[in-house]
C-alpha cells in the first residue's frame, strides 16, 4: 500500500477513535454473582428504533428484538442453531411422519400446545395460524416477504389444536415460516394492517406483554403469568434507543444498562476494562456488504461492479476498524454453513489497478477533474448506511477514499435506521432510492435465500433491493426450494454463490463477531449470532442481588 494510503487511513481511523471511549483502566473484567432473585428490571440498549412491532411488515432488527418475547412462532431455533418447538408441540419432520409428501407437494402437520392463551386472555388454537397465513397472502398487505406461503394451497383446520399445511410443491425451509404469529381476533376486522394500532402495541403468546412505547425513547415490556412455559424471573424488560455508541458506553459504565449489544469494536478496549461486567464476542450469521442498486444507470454493466469490488480493501477495514475481529465475507452463506461454497473466496482481492482496467473497459473514462464520465453522466453517486453508527461511518470514509482512488465521486448520505429500512414505496432501500448502502444481512440456518435473489422478489414482494434479474439464480433458488436432499441442496447453493459472486449485484464485505456486555448480575444471558436474535430465552433471564 502506498505511504499517502497509509497516512490516510490512519488518519481516518484516528479521527474516529477520538470521538470514541478511551479505557479507564488495566483492571481485568471481573464478575461477582449473587444470589438470584425473583424480579427486577433487565435494560437493554437498542441501537435503532423499530419501525413497527409486527414482522409481518417489519425487517428490522430492532424489530425482531423488541417482539421476540411478545410474539411466539410455531416452531424457533436457539443460540446454537437447532430447532425448538415453540407453540408447536414438536418440529415436524419426515422422520417423525410430520411431514408427507402428497404428489408433486407435501403436508406439514403442526400439533399445536394447548392451553395456550393470549395476552388478552383470549385461546391460542389453529385459526390465527391460518389467518396469519392469509394475511401473508393479503396483496393489501406491505409484507417483508411471501415466499413459502405463495407455496401453500390451503391451510387446514383439522381441529383447534392440528393444522395441516397443504404445499402444493416440496418445499425445504417449510420450518422456518410461521414465525412471530398474530391474533385473528384482535385484527380479523382492521381497515388496514399496514397501520394497524397493533403494530405498535402488539398482543402476543411470548413470555412478556407489551406495555408502553414513548417514541424516541424507549419500549417496555413485562412479565406475563401466564405464559406456557411458566411465569419469567424477570418483572420487565426495557429498550432504551441509543443510536450513540458513545452514549451507549456512558450509559453502560454508570450503570443505566444492564446489556449493551453489538458494541462497537472502537470501543473494545476500553470496555474490557470495566468492572463487573461480561464481554460476549459471538461468531455471527450477519455479515456487512454493500447494496448496489442496479436500476441506476452506473451499476448495469457488471464489469463495473467487479470494478468497484477490486477497489474495497476487505482486509484494511477488518483490520483498521475492526480489529481483527470481523472476518473478510466472499458469500451470502457463512463459512460455518453447511452450504457454504469456499471456492468464491477471495475472488475480488484488493486491486485498484484492475478496478480502472475494468472501469476503462466499460466506457467509464476519467475525466478533467479525476472523475470518471461516460455517455455525459459523470461518475457521482451516494452510499447510505445507518445514521450514527460509528464503526460504519468509519467504513464509509474508507470505502469513499478507495472509490476516488479509482474515479469514482463518492458522498456519504446517511438516515435514521427507520427511514433506511422503512416499508415500500417510502424506505429508502425498499423504494430504490439509494445508490449504494451499507448494512447488514443475517444468514438464515436454513440456505434459502429467494427473497432476496430471484427478480419475482423486488420490492414491495421480498427483499431483492438491488433489483437483480439472473434466470439461472432464478431456477436454482426455485430448485432448492423443492429439494429435500441435503446434499443436492448444498451443490445447488453453492453454485448459486458463484453465480453471486460472479455477477456482484451485492459485495459482501465482514462477517460480525457480535460484542455484546452484560451486567455479571444478568444471569442465563445466551447471545445468538443468528436471526432468532439475544432474546430467544428472556423467559429465563434472571437477575442477581
Amino acid at each position: 500500500m502506498k505511504q499517502n494510503q497509509s497516512i490516510f487511513v490512519a488518519s481516518v481511523v484516528a479521527a474516529v477513535l477520538l470521538t470514541g471511549c478511551s479505557p479507564q483502566g488495566e483492571h481485568p473484567v471481573v464478575s461477582a454473582p449473587g444470589k438470584p432473585i425473583e424480579g427486577g428490571t433487565v435494560i437493554v440498549q437498542e441501537q435503532q428504533e423499530p419501525d413497527a412491532l409486527n414482522k409481518v411488515i417489519s425487517s428490522m432488527l430492532a424489530t425482531t428484538d423488541v417482539v421476540t418475547p411478545i410474539l411466539s412462532s410455531l416452531v424457533t431455533y436457539d443460540n446454537e442453531l437447532k430447532y425448538i418447538p415453540d407453540l408447536a408441540e414438536e418440529v415436524p419432520t419426515l422422520e417423525n411422519g410430520g411431514v408427507k409428501r402428497v404428489g408433486k407437494g407435501m403436508v406439514v402437520t403442526y400439533k399445536l400446545r394447548k392451553g395456550v392463551r393470549w395476552h388478552d386472555g383470549h385461546p391460542f388454537t389453529a385459526d390465527d395460524v391460518a389467518f396469519t397465513h392469509a394475511v401473508y397472502m393479503n396483496t393489501k398487505v406491505k409484507v417483508v416477504s411471501r415466499e413459502g406461503y405463495d407455496k401453500v394451497s390451503r391451510v387446514e383446520i383439522v381441529n383447534p389444536h392440528t393444522v395441516r399445511i397443504h404445499f402444493d410443491q416440496l418445499y425445504a425451509p417449510y420450518v422456518e415460516m410461521y414465525d412471530k404469529l398474530i391474533p385473528k381476533h384482535l385484527l380479523e376486522h382492521s381497515k388496514d394492517l399496514n397501520k394497524d394500532p397493533f403494530n405498535r402495541a402488539p398482543v402476543g403468546t411470548g413470555p412478556f406483554k407489551f406495555e408502553s412505547w414513548k417514541s424516541g425513547d424507549s419500549i417496555t415490556v413485562t412479565a406475563n403469568p401466564d405464559y406456557w412455559r411458566g411465569k419469567p424471573h424477570l418483572d420487565r424488560i426495557i429498550y432504551k434507543f441509543i443510536p450513540d455508541e458513545n452514549s451507549a458506553f456512558v450509559q453502560l459504565k454508570s450503570g443505566g444498562l444492564h446489556l449493551y449489544q453489538h458494541a462497537a469494536i472502537t470501543q473494545y478496549q476500553a470496555l474490557k476494562s470495566l468492572h463487573g461486567m461480561t464481554i460476549y464476542e459471538t461468531p455471527a450469521a450477519t455479515y456487512e456488504h454493500i447494496d448496489l442498486n442496479l436500476e441506476k444507470p452506473y451499476f448495469q454493466d457488471r464489469r463495473v461492479r467487479q470494478a468497484i469490488a477490486h477497489a474495497i480493501n476487505k482486509k484494511e477495514i477488518s483490520q483498521y476498524i475492526f480489529k481483527g475481529l470481523w472476518l473478510e465475507a466472499w458469500s451470502d452463506k457463512s463459512p460455518l454453513n453447511y452450504h457454504y461454497n469456499p471456492e468464491v473466496e477471495n475472488r475480488y482481492p484488493f486491486d485498484p489497478e484492475k478496478a480502472k482496467a475494468l472501469l476503462d473497459e466499460a466506457g467509464w473514462k476519467v475525466g478533467s477533474d479525476g472523475v470518471r464520465v461516460k455517455d455525459g453522466l459523470r461518475f457521482a453517486v451516494k452510499i447510505s448506511s445507518t445514521a450514527g453508527r460509528k464503526p460504519r461511518e468509519l467504513t464509509e470514509l474508507l470505502v469513499q477514499h478507495y472509490m476516488k482512488q479509482v474515479g469514482i465521486d463518492l458522498t456519504i448520505d446517511n438516515y435514521p435506521g427507520a427511514i433506511l429500512f422503512g416499508p415500500y414505496p417510502d424506505g429508502h432501500l425498499r423504494g430504490g432510492k439509494f445508490d449504494m448502502s451499507l448494512y447488514a444481512w443475517v444468514s438464515n440456518v436454513d440456505p434459502n435465500n429467494i427473497y432476496l435473489w430471484h427478480s419475482k422478489a423486488m420490492p414491495p414482494n421480498g427483499q431483492n433491493q438491488v433489483r437483480w434479474k439472473n434466470a439461472e439464480m432464478d431456477r436454482l433458488l426455485e430448485a432448492g426450494l423443492v429439494s429435500l436432499d441435503r446434499e443436492e441442496r448444498k451443490r445447488i447453493y453453492q453454485r448459486a454463490q458463484a453465480i453471486l459472486a460472479e455477477d456482484v449485484p451485492m459485495i459482501p464485505l465482514l462477517w460480525w463477531t457480535n460484542l455484546d456486555v452484560a451486567s455479571a448480575k444478568l444471569l442465563n444471558f445466551k447471545p445468538s449470532g443468528a436471526a432468532n436474535s439475544n432474546f430467544w430465552n428472556a423467559h429465563e433471564w434472571q437477575l442477581t442481588e
